[in-house]
């Protein structure tokens, strides 16, 4: 056993107060004459040695009392095995959960404002020895260091909610990568927290060497309704056509969610407003049409209108209008006059022309779509960069001549892989059947006619007929025959026409659902971009624009920031990584010199949304693996139960109980001792 106040022990000398009262009675005594004490001597006998068994009983009950007196204020404890001197040689670290659902309020106040307190009353429990580690969710890198009590306590002070989030064992890492390197040393978490569900439901891993203490803050029952996310109906955008933005609104609360107002802006004006009902726990789209955008870039607000939670309640979008799509025609002796032609129709396409001999291979991925009409032949070097290009997100279309080197299209197509021409067939054909379900005829027709007239061929290729692709059928003939098909190569697409273009072979290039078809080609090759960016879930953007590599500064920048990223150069674009400088939500562009290459829409993280947390059973269950304890944040405050986990056994309290007891069996003696022995006599 051990003393948390070991100095208190010297008034055990106190002890020796009642001992001397009880030696030297300093009791005076009268005498009283009787005229006959014959009768009183056995009295006077019996009473004597009650007299004297009544005070060594007195005696022991004060002594007693005043031993666990003195006992109780050294507090006298019994240490756990694993925590011998700890007192000595502790190494703590305490997370402050500050992200947005510590705003929530209860009895004491807002979240955020008991953590602290609790946090102040896990250092009270501590000596002045003991170094302290203060972890939030910003992962600064002040916060990888220790820290006595005083610095501690005003860092604590600075604590202020994040849009940052971070997971239980990202956390429990991060204190864990500080405390494993310091050896001979006590090792505690402390995780104060709402302890917020997160899915999936983790499953938490700790370094045995470290003892884990969970301190759940509770909040009160909040309904919210959050905007989740929100997407276009079509990737295309252009100039003057009417787009479709699709609202995903989500209730997290278990009531039903009435009347959610929602209103759109886009560049700071009006341009639809919508109202919606959610069901408990359920999530519902709105979708809000709008039109009249000219090209460029465009900024999005989507609003809505619910209280208390505020922080989840708008959503920014960012995304580009075309002004025109770049297209690329490859041909060998002269350009296909009805490709050319169908383009010029439209001034939104801008297509170039280009031989196979003039080809600026560097300059493949700014384009579109890039068509092959007519080659005879795939050179390999042509080949090897088409397939890079479609790898990267490009959409390749392919029709071949009746003369083509079919072993050369074999080989190139089975690169990618798709189907390829095996022979040619010389029986008419008649296409029967288009696939009108598929996305790519989505618009082309207003009614579809019950005898429709489809393309005629006297000559047309035999196509295999691989398992192991992607394909789609666009076109059929003879009942299952592929002559117009799509397939999906990684992030690119790939158009495979069996149907010739030569006039002389087929009605094609003549046929009306020939400029359909090609438009429907062009603009399949827009991706669709990415509306909206997450903070503190990644370091990095990619944005569309290749080629700015060497010494082009790009800058990131807001009204109130600007900063300089890493740039590297993808497949997909150009990189520009900035760790944790982008802190708010906001529009920020992307510009080199003065000119704008994008615009990136950031939004705080929708995790925080659903305010349901953990209980303490489910806790136990995640932390199972850990040496996880569970204190309690009641208004008794958590203070006696760490310094219980800490030294062990405590025994004070079994003290004073002691104390009180002995001191009412001296009363008891003082008061009904006499009175009992009188009665027997």
């Amino acid at each position: 056993m051990k003393f948390l106040s070991p100095n208190f022990l010297f008034a055990l000398f106190a002890l020796a107060i009642p001992v001397l009262i009880h030696l030297f009675n300093f009791r005076k005594f009268k005498k009283v004459y009787f005229t006959n004490v014959r009768f009183l001597q056995a009295i006077q006998q019996q009473t004597a040695h009650s007299q004297k068994l009544k005070n060594l009983l007195i005696l022991a009950s004060r002594l007693l009392a005043l031993f666990f007196l003195v006992m109780a204020f050294a507090q006298p404890y019994w240490p756990n095995a694993t925590n011998n001197n700890q007192l000595n040689r502790n190494k703590v670290s305490i997370y402050i959960d500050n992200s947005f659902s510590m705003e929530a309020i209860n009895s004491q106040g807002t979240l955020l404002d008991e953590a602290k307190r609790r946090a102040i009353e896990i250092t009270d429990s501590y000596d002045l020895n003991t170094q302290f580690q203060l972890l939030s969710n910003n992962f600064t890198g002040q916060q990888q260091r220790f820290l006595s009590k005083s610095e501690f306590l005003e860092a604590l002070n600075n604590i202020k909610i994040t849009s940052f989030y971070r997971d239980y064992q990202t956390v429990i890492n991060r204190q864990s990568s500080l405390l494993l390197p310091e050896a001979n040393s006590n090792k505690t978490i402390y995780l104060l927290s709402d302890f917020q569900q997160q899915n999936p439901k983790p499953n938490i891993t700790a370094n045995a060497n470290i003892k884990i203490n969970l301190v759940p803050i509770q909040a009160n029952a909040i309904a919210n309704v959050s905007i989740d996310s929100a997407y276009f109906l079509s990737p295309i955008h252009q100039p003057g056509i009417e787009e479709k933005l699709v609202v995903r609104l989500k209730n997290h609360s278990d009531v039903v969610a009435q009347n959610i107002p929602i209103k759109l802006k886009i560049n700071g004006q009006q341009k639809a407003m919508g109202n919606i009902n959610i069901a408990a726990r359920q999530n519902a789209t709105d979708t809000l049409s709008f039109s009249g955008l000219s090209a460029g870039w465009q900024q999005v607000l989507v609003t809505i209108k619910d209280y208390p939670i505020v922080f989840d309640d708008s959503l920014l979008l960012s995304f580009e209008v075309k002004k025109q799509v770049s297209l690329l025609n490859i041909y060998n002796n002269r350009p296909n006059k009805n490709i050319t032609t169908a383009y010029q129709t439209d001034a939104f396409f801008n297509l170039t022309n280009a031989s196979e001999s003039q080809i600026n291979y560097a300059g493949l991925q700014n384009y579109q779509l890039i068509i092959l009409s007519n080659l005879p032949t795939i050179a390999s070097g042509l080949a090897q960069q088409l397939q890079q290009y479609v790898q990267n997100g490009g959409s390749l279309a392919v029709f071949m001549p009746l003369g083509a080197d079919l072993s050369s299209y074999q080989n190139f197509l089975k690169t990618l892989p798709v189907d390829y021409p095996t022979a040619i067939n010389n029986q008419p054909l008649n296409a029967d059947k288009i696939n009108i379900q598929h996305p790519f005829f989505a618009n082309v027709f207003d009614q579809l006619p019950r005898n429709l007239d489809l393309p005629k061929m006297q000559q047309y290729f035999e196509m295999s007929n691989l398992t192991q692709t992607s394909r789609q059928t666009l076109i059929y003939g003879g009942g299952d025959k592929n002559l117009l098909a799509v397939y999906k190569i990684k992030k690119g697409k790939v158009y495979v026409s069996a149907i010739p273009l030569e006039a002389e072979f087929s009605n094609f290039t003549n046929h009306a659902l020939f400029l359909p078809v090609l438009f429907k080609m062009a603009l399949s090759g827009f991706g669709a971009q990415k509306l909206f960016e997450t903070l503190g879930s990644n370091g990095s953007i990619t944005i569309p624009v290749k080629g700015l590599m060497g010494d082009n500064v790009l800058k990131i920048s807001n009204k109130n920031t600007q900063i300089i990223p890493e740039v590297r150069q993808s497949p997909a674009g150009t990189q520009l990584f900035f760790a944790d400088q982008l802190q708010n939500p906001d529009f920020y562009k992307v510009t080199k010199a003065d000119s704008l290459l994008a615009i990136t829409a950031f939004n705080y993280n929708r995790s925080e949304s659903d305010m349901r947390y953990y209980d303490e059973n489910t806790l136990k269950n995640i932390f199972k693996n850990t040496q996880a304890h569970i204190l309690s944040s009641g208004n008794d405050g958590i203070k006696s139960q760490i310094k219980q986990s800490v030294l062990g056994t405590n025994y004070w309290k079994l003290c004073l109980i002691l104390v009180l007891l002995f001191l009412a069996i001296e009363i008891l003696l003082i008061r009904f001792f006499n009175q009992r022995q009188l009665k027997q006599t």
